[in-house]
């Protein structure tokens, strides 16, 4: 079973691959930006279609099969966080397109030897996701200190029991760690010192910074792919109109049937496919960042 996940020592087509993965996730992420997150249908629906015919074009039965395999795990697991409006659906879809169009990156154009041997799509959503926490960070951490300076944050024993664990957590692994008969390199503790923080600080402040994406918007305006925020409606309410956070035309039905004026909505979420077109470019140039803090973690056997 676990040869059907061994790396290949090089992928067919890869070039072409390249080019289709850079040019439809660069595509999606100019209309993240400029079209209200709103991304075509069309756009999203060519990025499988084109995935797809590569595999075909430069048909291998195993690599065929693994981007097949890559692609389909890649959808049932980030589907359910479309559906409760932790993603967007042009973020599914390129997550499967590209780990369909790319299933390995044998040699990375400026550093070969930092080759992951698993699949390019984990690699590629490492730097992805450490920019998306860096931006939110850099976004977020001047409002709430905005919102300590007017009184607005009190700091209760309650909030700040959730971040306690996690600190102890934290120590627990440091510790762990630190009697290993090995040594990691400082980047390794970098990187978790600044997720740890990251953590922390998202966590304590999670009310404040979930608020301050929120706006009332009138139920006529309610458009299909908004994200309701049910925590801000009265509960007997949401479960009357069997509501869920991600609104169909079914719920907007419902909301107007109900005489609803306007509805609590996550307007200002922050868009994510320009992070999943930076972690795309980072990882075809330089190679799987984790095999920097681990080198073992790049080896790349055929």
């Amino acid at each position: 079973m676990l040869e059907f996940f061994n790396a290949p020592s090089s992928v067919p087509g890869i070039e072409p691959r390249i080019i289709v993965a850079l040019a439809f996730t660069a595509a999606a992420a100019y209309y993240d930006i400029f079209n209200k997150k709103w991304v075509p249908n069309l756009l999203l629906y060519s990025f499988v279609a084109a995935a797809i015919l590569l595999n075909i074009v430069y048909f291998e039965q195993g690599l065929f099969m693994q981007a097949a395999v890559f692609g389909i795990a890649a959808f049932i697991i980030s589907y359910p966080l479309y559906k409760a409006g932790q993603l967007g659906g042009a973020d599914v879809f390129c997550y499967a397109s590209i780990a369909m169009a790319i299933p390995y990156l044998p040699s990375p154009i400026l550093n070969p030897t930092a080759a992951a041997p698993y699949p390019f799509i984990l690699s590629a959503l490492v730097p992805t996701g450490l920019a998306f926490i860096a931006h939110m960070a850099l976004r977020f951490v001047p409002y709430v200190f905005s919102q300590m300076k007017k009184g607005r944050v009190r700091l209760s024993m309650g909030r700040l029991a959730v971040p306690a664990l996690i600190s102890a957590a934290f120590m627990v692994f440091a510790y762990a760690v630190s009697t290993l008969p090995l040594s990691l390199p400082a980047g390794y503790f970098v990187l978790l010192s600044f997720l740890f923080a990251s953590l922390m600080f998202f966590s304590l402040f999670k009310t404040e910074i979930k608020d301050s994406m929120v706006e009332s918007v009138p139920v006529s305006k309610l458009q299909e792919e908004d994200v309701l925020a049910l925590e801000k409606m009265d509960s007997k309410l949401v479960s009357r109109l069997n509501l869920q956070p991600l609104i169909s035309a079914k719920i907007i039905l419902a909301l107007k049937k109900a005489k609803l004026k306007a509805v609590p909505v996550y307007t200002n979420m922050p868009f994510f496919l320009p992070y999943l077109l930076f972690g795309l470019v980072f990882t075809l140039l330089f190679g799987d960042l984790i095999s920097y803090f681990v080198p073992s973690a790049g080896t790349y056997s055929a």
